[in-house]
């Protein structure tokens, strides 16, 4: 029967508890049971529809003489995709729905709106009868299955506004929301049928490949609308699936978040975080006016980091029962310790004093006061507070005790008892929102994009269960391991519980963890970019004295690599900047802000030395190198040059826009191939992966091994031979040198 409840939640995924927005109302454009119960690849033919093969026009009458309405489309489309796969689907995993119950109708029985509340019930009905199925097998279910989710899928991206360059569109009959409704039940329904239908009794690689994908975020001029950021509505569209990113863009953004700007942010980086030490203010509790600051005694901190002890301060008031109680900052030793891990940009650091406003520290007494400490041994004791603000001198003079404090950060957050997250981002939203709500925010906030914090959670990760590790909400703490335990869900993926699970843990091969690193790192960003080697160096747990001995960028980064004698043999492929040091050429300068994650192919890890990367890949040698008609035309290759087989070109741009685009293509070719010409004796080392660029070197010279020592140069691509190429490209005699021969890449 149709719902009539005026305030009966709507939706099956988790309320938020904190939204932006109010929920909108789907609108219900047909009769539910239109949908006839009789197959749901036939339902277009039954009901008199076809879909054209130019796609121009969309789902048409099969009487031509009839012309169908935008209303009429959209009414099809709502009762094949939303109903029918709803049906279809629910039938599968033996669970008969009322098609009616999805329905939210006026007094006057007049269709108001869709509802998927019902759904709740439903799919843990499905789940519980999933174990004891008998009447279609099993694997035939998930075929079937398979099949119907994929036809939704391909209709909609056929004709989706994000992806279609027909003319007839999605929108035309269908509003977003509506047509996320379809997308959204779908993921529900793949997730539900994957835990209904658990291995091993069942092949769930039927089930591979199957999803919801959209090339650009839907939801993007919605949300930056409403404030978000570029960088992080492109993030969660790479993270999330349709459900996951519908969630967050009902989220209510903090005030902090809404008030900043984001006008120079791109894709890749988020600048509003960005920390300018010359100009930067420390900031003062929302609710204050104005008070003094307090400050440590920074000469007996310094006596502590000198001792080699951490300093810890002792937020103590003077006389508790005022309103406004002086506060006294003591420096101790020898107690169990709250590490404050947070973002600068927020208004929690100081550049010029080790000092605090006291209306901040009296937050931060509230807060750590909420926390109690994990040893029983000190479970009636309170903890005390280590926070780089007041415990990492910047006072000029003690600039030697400041590297000291940033040599042993690791440590640091290693032996404290727990770390307490304070972002304004998360200080918005309260605690007992729900598990999807907290980890989707927490993913969104500003603390998930900072290079500096992720070390402080992978080391809080090397305690069981990330227990140590505690998020900061309005109303009181809650560890993150609470937010990953057990992340399964019948109503949705929990993508967002899944990204920060795949943030975190370092663990496997050096390889491995290099691969986790780049991973994690694409979406974060740092002010200077010499500090991402001090980072990664602890994060790895090396020494990072060496790193903060130079300035330098480049050479932070080598440093950091020379403590790793192990990488993935695909990075010298990776389309990256690269570091200009020899012996470490194959090297990419930063983890940041990458497109794609270093991956890791089984059996091809590659020894790492002072003279670079050792791979075994097949490659061309050059014997010979004619130059091209004019520079910039490139070279063809061949056993034979007078019959070439391959085309040489530079990986990259090959189009531009604008008038200084083509130019920077243009001057992209020409210095290709004055490397080309320009370099000695050449090699091509070949990407076994299928149209990916090639790695070009230089080679130097051969060790009595037959291990060729070479200098990477930049990455080159290969194609067919056209027939106008071979009046203008250079030809080059090449000689094919199997997978057997080790080179040496530096």
């Amino acid at each position: 029967m149709a719902i009539q409840l005026e305030d009966r939640p709507q939706w099956h995924l988790p309320d938020v508890l904190e939204p932006g927005s109010p929920l909108p109302k789907i609108p219900c454009l047909c009769e539910p049971n239109n949908y006839d119960k009789e197959g749901f690849f036939d339902f277009p033919t039954r009901q008199g529809w076809f879909f054209d093969s130019e796609g121009s026009s969309g789902p048409q009458r099969i009487n031509r003489d009839e012309v169908p309405s935008s209303a009429e489309k959209g009414a099809f489309l709502q009762s094949w995709l939303f109903f029918g796969m709803m049906y279809e689907v629910l039938r599968l995993l033996d669970v008969e729905v009322d098609l009616e119950d999805c329905v939210v109708r006026n007094q006057d029985g007049t269709r108001r709106c869709i509802t998927t509340y019902p759904l709740r019930k439903t799919f843990a009905n499905c789940i519980q009868r999933g174990k004891t199925r008998s009447r279609i097998p099993r694997g035939d279910a998930l075929t079937n299955i398979a099949k119907i989710l994929r036809r939704v899928d391909s209709t909609i991206r056929r004709y989706s506004d994000t992806l279609s360059p027909r003319s007839w569109r999605l929108s035309d009959a269908l509003s977003l929301d509506t047509v996320l409704s379809i997308l959204i039940l779908g993921e529900s329904l793949l997730n539900v049928t994957r835990l209904a239908m658990p291995p091993p009794e069942n092949d769930q690689s039927i089930l591979l490949g199957v999803g919801f994908f959209w090339a650009r975020n839907p939801l993007e001029q919605r949300m930056r609308g409403s404030g978000w950021c570029i960088s992080t509505t492109t993030m969660l569209h790479a993270l999330l699936d349709a459900s996951g990113l519908y969630y967050a863009s009902r989220l209510r953004l903090s005030t902090h978040s809404v008030q900043q700007s984001h006008s120079n942010c791109t894709p890749q980086q988020c600048f509003a975080n960005h920390v300018d030490e010359s100009t930067y203010q420390t900031q003062h509790v929302e609710q204050c006016r104005g008070c003094e600051h307090i400050s440590i005694d920074v000469e007996k901190v310094a006596e502590v980091i000198g001792q080699g002890k951490t300093p810890i301060v002792s937020i103590n008031y003077l006389d508790a029962d005022s309103d406004q109680p002086d506060i006294q900052l003591e420096v101790i030793t020898s107690a169990p310790y709250v590490a404050i891990s947070h973002v600068w940009a927020q208004g929690l650091g100081n550049a010029r004093a080790n000092s605090l406003p006291r209306c901040q520290l009296t937050k931060i007494k509230r807060m750590v006061s909420g926390i109690h400490p994990m040893s029983h041994m000190h479970s009636t004791s309170e903890l005390g507070v280590w926070m780089d603000t007041l415990c990492i001198p910047v006072a000029p003079h003690l600039k030697p005790l400041r590297k000291l404090s940033i040599a042993r950060l690791e440590e640091t957050y290693r032996n404290a008892d727990q770390i307490l997250v304070v972002d304004k981002d998360l200080m918005s939203a309260s605690c007992s929102a729900s598990r999807i709500e907290k980890a989707t925010r927490l993913l969104c906030s500003a603390w998930m994009r900072r290079l500096w914090t992720y070390q402080e959670a992978v080391v809080s990760n090397l305690h069981p269960n990330c227990e140590k590790l505690q998020l900061q909400f309005s109303d009181g703490p809650v560890t993150f391991h609470s937010l990953c335990v057990d992340p399964i869900s019948s109503c949705h993926s929990e993508k967002a519980i899944n990204s920060l699970l795949l943030a975190l843990p370092l663990t496997g091969s050096v390889s491995f963890r290099l691969s986790t690193l780049s991973r994690a790192l694409r979406y974060r960003t740092t002010s200077r970019q010499s500090d991402e080697a001090i980072c990664l160096t602890a994060v790895l747990g090396h020494d990072i004295s060496r790193v903060i001995a130079t300035d330098n960028t480049g050479e932070r980064m080598a440093i950091f690599y020379s403590f790793i004698d192990t990488v993935p043999a695909g990075i010298i492929f990776r389309n990256v900047p690269r570091l200009q040091i020899d012996g470490y050429r194959w090297a990419p300068l930063s983890f940041l802000q990458q497109t794609a994650q270093i991956a890791v192919a089984q059996g091809l890890d590659a020894p790492r030395d002072a003279h670079g990367v050792y791979v075994t890949f097949p490659a061309l040698l050059f014997l010979s190198i004619g130059p091209p008609k004019n520079i910039g035309n490139h070279f063809v290759l061949g056993e034979d040059p007078e019959n070439p087989t391959v085309h040489l070109a530079s990986a990259g741009a090959k189009i531009g826009r604008t008038d200084e685009e083509w130019r920077r293509v243009v001057r992209g070719w020409e210095e290709f191939d004055r490397v080309v010409l320009g370099s000695g004796e050449i090699a091509l080392i070949l990407n076994p992966e299928p149209a990916s660029p090639h790695a070009l070197v230089s080679v130097l010279r051969k060790g009595p091994d037959g291990t060729r020592y070479c200098r990477f140069l930049c990455l080159a691509e290969t194609s067919a031979v056209h027939a106008a190429s071979l009046s203008v490209c250079g030809r080059v005699a090449i000689e094919k040198i199997d997978a057997g021969t080790t080179w040496c890449v530096g």
